[in-house]
């Protein structure tokens, strides 16, 4: 046999040993997708109907109080740094805000509603709420707390209207 010839061979069965090797006899067949995920209001119950004022609620046993009237109260005598500049961040460009919200009790009756008086789309004066809302629910990470607790579902806010594929907000008074 050739030198030429017997080289060939043995590349050659190099390159079949190494096809084999790799090929385990104990392969899986391909899987189909994963079951589809828990969707709450969609494919699951919606612990949060009442969207808003569903959250935000008196945490006792966190030391949290997250009710809008506590929320407004601390924020009628002024809005902490972070939050000021998330809200500035999400208003319009030039958008300069004072640093404190004006006092606003008709809000808690009808929240979100009254709050897009304000907060409407085209305002000049109030970051829109859509805007103010995902800017301080959707981001910073493990500091966020509404990230943190609520996993940042969007269904617990957005409610599905499986008639017309809408996505609406509920609105009610605080509890």
């Amino acid at each position: 046999m050739s030198k030429r010839l017997t080289w060939r061979v043995f590349v050659f069965g190099v390159s079949v040993a190494a096809l084999v090797a790799s090929s385990p006899s104990d392969a899986q067949p391909p899987q189909g997708p994963p079951p589809a995920r828990k969707i709450p209001g969609i494919s699951a119950k919606d612990p949060y109907p009442n969207g808003c004022v569903d959250c935000h609620i008196n945490y006792v046993d966190m030391k949290m109080d997250t009710r809008f009237s506590t929320l407004m109260k601390l924020w009628s005598e002024k809005v902490e740094p972070k939050l000021l500049a998330k809200a500035e961040a999400a208003g319009p460009a030039g958008l300069v805000l004072k640093g404190k919200h004006p006092k606003s009790p008709a809000v808690l009756k009808d929240i979100p509603a009254k709050c897009v008086v304000c907060h409407g789309k085209s305002s000049k004066t109030a970051p829109p709420f859509a805007n103010l809302i995902h800017s301080i629910h959707l981001t910073g990470g493990e500091e966020n707390h509404y990230l943190k607790a609520f996993q940042g579902e969007c269904t617990f806010c957005h409610k599905l209207d499986r008639k017309t594929g809408r996505l609406t907000m509920p609105s009610a008074p605080e509890r």
